[in-house]
């Protein structure tokens, strides 16, 4: 009995493919060490589905820094050292910064123009270089007031309902970005843009994890009919699409008719239109694009970050108690600290780093491709290879990062300490691909910390049943940003509420 038409052609490309990329390496450099696959598919049933670092880090122990799999002919190359992310990533940017094509997130549902997901090329730097203009380090101090005013907010709610706190977390962020991206006020807890942010960010999350969709794994499948058993896909994608265009086009052009009306606050989209108000259709989407990457660079990972900030200072306590006392010792009780205050809290800046490295925000990032073969370490890694740095894997390396599962900010103090790595310089992605929203994220995870451990006691919420303390599990969801899985806490105030009242000024 003959295979259908379908599987039968697809399988001969598969082993045309495999045949192909067999006899082009032939009397090359070897491929780095791996996991032994199956013929045609590789290790295509090896591959997690989600978390993947973990199997990734496993890997690593086994095959080293630099590990080889592959699926249906696609070479995927795992970095699990400093070292090799560091040589590839950052020295070598030039040829390793080019992204894969992903059918589902990319083509299918638009994000391939997006900063994120766009190709190597033109585009691409002219996209950074805009973003960077607006969120260079050197600009943060002209963004320090609308961080501290928004914060106030969210202590504000935090005094009045603590329960609320994945809530609270949510909305400061946006609120914070929306104001620097687009002049946005945010209105109320379930502002409609924020929504829609919150939606986009989510379906992006699941549509670029790797191996989450067939389509990514076999890309033809994105052109059979709509009707055909199996191809749901395409109608999510299509309702996915319809949210990251509204996301891309609204509140850019109400800044556009803000503009023209006189009468748009000062922001990063304003700006770009009163420069150029008369852009060619390229530009204005590469305008909109890089609008839209405020919230996509910096958001999803601050919420991450200071819900992380907030389950270890649950689970630490003396953590706690030592980063408060250093910053009553140095700011005192009868005002909220402030970013002028940073240089002189080292232990404060050593929780900061110990969040960003005790459960990372991205343990994968987005994955490179590389645009030519190359040669690392006697290794051959052909052209086209995806390539995953675990940073995740970095951050439980424990000959770098000792007990790497307590939360220690001592690490990065005292003698020694220099030969520890900082997290920063992993946690926002590599190279020519590193988040633009890094320096906005990183200065909204510290007022965040500073404030609320000054006004605030993080501890376990206690157990109706049994008067016993809650201990939540330090479990994370998968996803491109992974955010903690929901757990329970108690926030009090250090003072009465008139005196925080009076200090957040309501």
């Amino acid at each position: 009995m003959s295979l259908p038409l379908g599987p039968t052609v697809f399988l001969s490309c598969a082993v045309a493919v495999l045949v192909t990329r067999l006899f082009k390496n032939r009397g090359r450099e070897p491929l780095p060490p791996g996991p032994k696959g199956l013929p045609v598919i590789g290790n295509a049933l090896q591959l997690p589905v989600h978390h993947e670092w973990f199997k990734f880090a496993e890997w690593g122990k086994t095959y080293g820094g630099v590990v080889h799999v592959s699926a249906f002919g696609q070479p995927l190359i795992i970095l699990n050292s400093t070292k090799a992310i560091n040589d590839l990533l950052d020295k070598r940017s030039g040829i390793y910064s080019d992204r894969p094509i992903l059918p589902m997130a990319g083509e299918m549902i638009g994000y391939v123009d997006s900063v994120p997901l766009c190709p190597y090329g033109a585009r691409h730097r002219e996209s950074r270089k805009l973003m960077h203009g607006g969120l260079a380090q050197h600009k943060m101090a002209d963004l320090h007031p609308i961080q501290e005013q928004k914060m106030k907010d969210f202590l504000h709610g935090l005094l009045v309902a603590p329960e609320r706190l994945p809530l609270h977390i949510r909305r400061v962020v946006a609120a914070i970005v929306f104001q620097v991206s687009h002049g946005y006020t945010v209105q109320g807890d379930e502002d409609p843009l924020v929504e829609l942010a919150e939606r986009a960010t989510l379906e992006f999350s699941l549509a670029s994890a790797p191996g989450a969709f067939l389509v990514d794994v076999l890309p033809i499948l994105r052109y059979v009919p709509d009707w055909f058993p199996g191809a749901g896909f395409k109608k999510t994608a299509k309702a996915w699409r319809h949210t990251a265009i509204t996301l891309r086009d609204q509140p850019y052009e109400e800044v556009k008719k803000q503009v023209a009306q006189g009468v748009a606050l000062p922001s990063f989209t304003s700006s770009l239109v009163e420069r150029n108000p008369n852009p060619s259709p390229e530009e204005e989407d590469i305008y909109k694009w890089a609008s839209t990457g405020f919230y996509s660079g910096g958001a999803d990972t601050t919420v991450s970050a200071i819900s992380s900030f907030f389950l270890s200072m649950v689970l630490f306590p003396d953590v706690q108690k030592k980063a408060r006392e250093e910053i009553f010792s140095v700011v005192g009780r009868s005002r909220l600290p402030n970013y002028t205050d940073r240089e002189r809290l080292p232990y404060v800046e050593a929780l900061l780093k110990e969040v960003l490295r005790w459960n990372p925000v991205a343990p994968l990032a987005l994955p490179h491709r590389l645009i030519q073969d190359d040669v690392y370490e006697g290794y051959l890694i052909p052209k086209g290879s995806i390539v995953f740095a675990n940073t995740w894997g970095i951050f439980k390396d424990p000959d770098l990062f000792p007990s790497p599962e307590e939360f220690k900010p001592e690490r990065y103090l005292g003698p020694g300490s220099e030969s520890v790595p900082d997290p920063r310089a992993f946690a926002f992605g590599y190279g020519r691909r590193i988040c633009p929203g890094q320096y906005l994220a990183d200065a909204s995870l510290y007022i965040a910390v500073v404030t609320t451990l000054s006004l605030f006691e993080i501890t376990n919420a206690v157990d109706k049943k049994t008067g016993k303390p809650i201990v939540p599990v330090p479990n994370y969801k998968a996803g491109v940003i992974c955010h903690p899985e929901e757990f329970e806490c108690l926030i009090k105030p250090l003072s009465p509420e008139a005196e925080i009242l009076a200090q957040l000024g309501k």
